[in-house]
């Protein structure tokens, strides 16, 4: 009776062991990954993007499900943007056809607008197609958006000293949610203004044959 008590925890420590170890070599793969990373920039604390229902520019629902499996790079703007919103998409569509296309399937390119009374789905379905057919457009009520902005960690401002032709200051970084639908990071401004951005797509080439 002894002997079958002292096999049952030896096999439970053992178990236990195993999956202590593949956790470390899971957790130390990820850290090897990011400690390559110069580009990107890997928050400490990876916390659940969660609290918000919007649509898709294709009046498919999103929420934090939609996340989940890949890599998301997300930018939040308006498409009446005269500058900075045109630029960086057009950033992100030469950084996006540089990375392989069967990594590609890896990546989620997300344009978040945060002027839902101008930007309804169709016509963003129409700004997009300037970009890439890939590009996910999404958008929705006033309080889903903050939500969504807030857990992010983007700010945004409409101003309304005109009615028809205001404009929006916004956060102008690249978020990045992981496949987990964790906050994960941001693309540094540096890097997106660095004419050349090879380093930059390597890391995200680096990044999307990781698991998280």
């Amino acid at each position: 009776m002894m002997w079958k008590k002292l096999q049952k925890i030896i096999f439970i420590f053992g178990i236990t062991m195993v999956v202590s170890s593949c956790n470390e070599n899971s957790t130390s793969q990820t850290n090897k990954i990011e400690s390559n990373f110069s580009q990107l920039l890997v928050y400490p604390k990876k916390n659940p993007i969660r609290g918000f229902t919007l649509s898709r520019h294709d009046k498919q629902p999103f929420d934090y499900s939609n996340f989940l499996d890949r890599w998301n790079l997300i930018f939040m703007g308006y498409t009446n943007c005269p500058d900075v919103c045109p630029m960086t998409l057009s950033d992100i569509t030469k950084i996006y056809n540089q990375i392989t296309p069967e990594l590609q399937k890896n990546f989620q390119i997300i344009f978040l607008s945060v002027d839902p009374v101008r930007d309804n789905l169709e016509h963003m379905a129409k700004y997009l197609d300037h970009f890439h057919s890939d590009f996910v457009g999404v958008t929705g009520e006033k309080q889903q958006i903050d939500n969504l902005v807030s857990v992010l960690g983007g700010i945004y401002s409409i101003n309304t000293e005109d009615e028809k032709f205001y404009s929006v200051d916004h956060t102008a970084r690249i978020f990045i949610v992981s496949p987990k639908g964790e906050r994960y990071g941001i693309i540094s401004s540096e890097a997106m203004h660095n004419k050349d951005k090879s380093q930059l797509i390597k890391e995200l080439n680096l990044l999307a044959k990781s698991t998280d």
